[in-house]
């Protein structure tokens, strides 16, 4: 990769970070954010150490260590978003299906334009807002480990997530974050990476008006 692509791929994942705290702070949390963001920077009285990284899948992307089939769908408030592609270290052939209809894009490892726009393309804000509010679980008792399975390729660790399941005070801690009646509701494969191979995720964020936005996730890498 060249030094300018390094850098362009660094400074937009920034940005959408950036962004998506902004969002996820400014907007849908209750007024008592704030507050509630201190305790949860305190710790969790039930721990479990267990931590959900899909920020990481950006990074393989971005730079792939080996081919592997990457695979994206989010149906909420900006309709539905489905994304398909087979990635190695040269080349991704990719396909996206929105309400705007479907296109297909081939990057090439060689052509910095062409890989830039690639990588744009797979991009997406929700992920990089919803990881913030996965981040806020690390730790706590709404990430249960189930133990090892083989899945995608690769061996895992399989994690529920259900913040319904949390104990009481994590619960009042996401809550006072998030807004009452917001969740976190799923399961999630870790290898001994780290990084996400799979994630299957519902969600729902109290929104200004008092209703609770839903949305369903489903992101996976298979190894190839």
């Amino acid at each position: 990769m060249s030094k300018a692509t390094e850098l362009y791929a660094i400074s937009f994942r920034l940005s959408l970070v950036t962004l998506a705290l902004g969002i996820v702070i400014g907007c849908n949390s209750s007024p008592s954010a704030k507050s509630s963001e201190r305790s949860l920077a305190a710790g969790s009285d039930n721990s479990n150490g267990a931590k959900i990284d899909v920020m990481c899948i950006g990074d393989r992307i971005n730079n792939p260590p080996s081919p592997f089939h990457y695979s994206y769908k989010y149906d909420g408030s900006f309709g539905l978003v489905e994304k398909e592609a087979d990635i190695t270290p040269q080349t991704m052939e990719i396909t996206v299906k929105d309400k705007s209809g479907s296109h297909s894009f081939h990057g090439v490892r060689s052509d910095e334009q062409s890989w830039n726009n690639a990588v744009l393309d797979l991009s997406n804000l929700s992920i990089t807002a919803m990881a913030s509010r996965l981040g806020s679980l690390d730790g706590t008792s709404a990430i249960v480990q189930n133990g090892p399975e083989a899945i995608n390729g690769y061996s895992t660790t399989k994690y529920a997530i259900d913040t319904a399941n949390a104990s009481p005070a994590d619960k009042k801690r996401w809550e006072a974050l998030f807004g009452q009646g917001s969740f976190e509701k799923g399961t999630a494969w870790i290898p001994a990476d780290g990084c996400a191979v799979k994630l299957i995720l519902d969600e729902g964020m109290w929104q200004s008006s008092g209703t609770v936005a839903k949305t369903h996730y489903e992101i996976a890498m298979v190894k190839k």
